[in-house]
């Protein structure tokens, strides 16, 4: 073997030595491997000053020949971004070469190759030549720790670079097929199940009242803060299958129909059904801890099955991020977001169950990968987060919780007993700090009692927190007109119309007073 030969295969044996170490020893994943194995794509683990490190094995002769590889590489990496890899891209080239260029080095390898606007690709070159001249440049260039090759004899070096490759390939395919297999525990069933129950129960709902007439959904379990502190828990559970109107069905089915057979397949069906309907519970019972208003849907498990995902990126950070990783955290981003800008959704449920799927992944473990200790910790914390939670919404007094003092107050009202529930909204209206809804209900019962001034007061006060509230309005229109006041009774009316243009009782009044 000639000393040119001997210099060739010792430039070989460090390649492959080097990816050996930084795929196995220093966990870099290996994202593209070219067919005669002299150019690899890395992707490092710690490194974030490069997207990816890209091996190249090439002898370069003349400096045209770097210069020729750098722009084709760059061409490549620009197909990535055009398929929808993000970007910005910042690229290491490493070439391993026997010796350097017998010219000048090419700009695109001393000043860097940039591509796109905005820098959307920087390409970085680097040269190796001996490795003990550039072991520590390497160690600085990709923070890591490298250890010296072994030197080896003329006569073994070919055999030990096609072993050192085979470890490396081998290595790849054992974590390509142990990410396949996490994916891989169970097939969805319960997932269809439950998109079948949600469906069901909206029919239903659409056919027994409206999905989002408020007393259907009532009756039907959906999250009632003044019915759960009369005890009724089994509203914690029941939500979990009720949409309120057929939008947020809409979106709710996608969600599951996505997120639900990956999180099924990945634990396996028993679990994914733990999961799902404690994340649920977990939703509904953050929901009542800091919501007053009813809720329904199924947000809050969908949420829990992010939060398994999530815990399976603790265990398996590489696959996750692989499969899922970044735009898992989009998605649960953006519906956080739109959460604390669109009125009406409830956020404490959806941030509850993405807890309680973190935590109720815990608990059932992955499939494979058990860890008791975890699991009973998972018990602990979720078993004190609910309670907590639990008491912390049971200690609502009844004047802190507007719904429940309406429920009251209308039960006084249905017995007729005017003067109770007169004395009752009363004492709640001082302390719950003049709420609209309250104080319709006490001008209502004024109205029965004959108190029409201080019917009148109230309803003006209303109006003046809350200038929508039209039925106010209406009812100032019908107190002004049985009090001879009928141009005051025009304006209210017509006020009233302007929120509600179709109610017919409205249109009637104003006609009445018209003529």
């Amino acid at each position: 073997m000639s000393r040119s030969d001997y210099m060739v295969n010792e430039q070989d044996y460090f390649y492959w030595s080097l990816i050996e170490q930084l795929v196995i020893d220093q966990k870099f994943t290996i994202l593209g491997l070219s067919q005669d194995g002299n150019e690899i794509l890395l992707e490092p683990v710690r490194n974030k000053q490069y997207s990816i490190v890209r091996l190249r094995r090439m002898d370069v002769d003349w400096g045209n020949s770097l210069s020729i590889d750098i722009e084709k590489a760059g061409l490549n990496f620009q197909s990535l971004l055009k398929q929808g890899i993000r970007g910005p891209l910042h690229i290491l080239n490493i070439y391993v070469s026997t010796l350097p260029p017998v010219d000048d080095y090419p700009e695109a390898f001393t000043k860097g190759h940039t591509i796109g606007k905005k820098g959307a690709i920087t390409i970085s070159s680097f040269l190796v030549i001996k490795e003990e001249d550039t072991k520590k440049k390497l160690e600085e260039i990709l923070n890591v720790s490298l250890k010296n090759p072994q030197e080896q004899n003329e006569t073994s070096e070919l055999e030990d670079v096609q072993e050192i490759r085979n470890r490396v390939v081998s290595h790849h395919n054992e974590l390509r097929e142990e990410e396949r297999k996490l994916f891989q525990n169970g097939k969805p069933f319960f997932t269809y199940i439950f998109l079948i129950l949600q469906i069901f129960m909206f029919l239903l709902l659409e056919f027994s009242g409206g999905s989002e007439n408020t007393e259907t959904l009532i009756q039907f379990g959906a999250k009632f803060n003044p019915y759960i502190y009369e005890g009724e828990w089994w509203r914690f559970v029941t939500p979990i299958v009720l949409h309120i109107g057929f939008f947020h069905l809409l979106m709710n089915s996608f969600a599951l129909y996505y997120i639900g057979p990956a999180v099924e397949r990945a634990y396996g069906s028993g679990r994914f059904l733990i999961i799902y309907i404690l994340a649920g519970i977990s939703g509904s019972i953050a929901s009542f801890a800091f919501s007053p208003f009813v809720s329904a849907g199924a947000s809050g498990a969908i949420f829990g099955c992010f939060g398994a995902l999530l815990y399976i990126g603790i265990h398996n950070r590489k696959a996750f991020l692989r499969t899922m990783g970044s735009n898992l955290f989009i998605i649960i981003g953006i519906n956080l977001a739109l959460g604390f800008v669109i009125p009406n959704i409830d956020n404490a449920g959806h941030i509850g169950g993405l807890i309680g799927g973190f935590l109720a992944a815990l608990i059932v473990q992955i499939p494979q990968k058990k860890q008791r200790l975890l699991s009973i910790a998972g018990v602990i914390v979720t078993l004190g987060l609910l309670y907590g939670l639990y008491q912390f919404g049971m200690s609502e007094t009844e004047s802190q919780s507007p719904q429940y003092t309406l429920m009251r107050a209308q039960e006084f009202i249905e017995a007729q007993d005017y003067e109770s529930a007169y004395t009752y909204l009363s004492n709640a209206n001082k302390e719950v700090n003049n709420s609209p809804n309250i104080l319709f209900q006490l001008s209502v019962v004024e109205i029965e009692l004959g108190k029409y001034d201080e019917a009148i007061k109230h309803l003006e006060q209303i109006t003046k927190i809350d200038d929508t509230f039209h039925e106010a309005h209406y009812n100032l229109a019908v107190l002004y007109a049985q009090g001879g006041n009928l141009d005051l009774a025009l304006q209210k009316v017509n006020k009233a119309l302007q929120y509600d243009s179709t109610n017919e009782q409205y249109n009637q009044l104003k006609q009445q007073l018209t003529q």
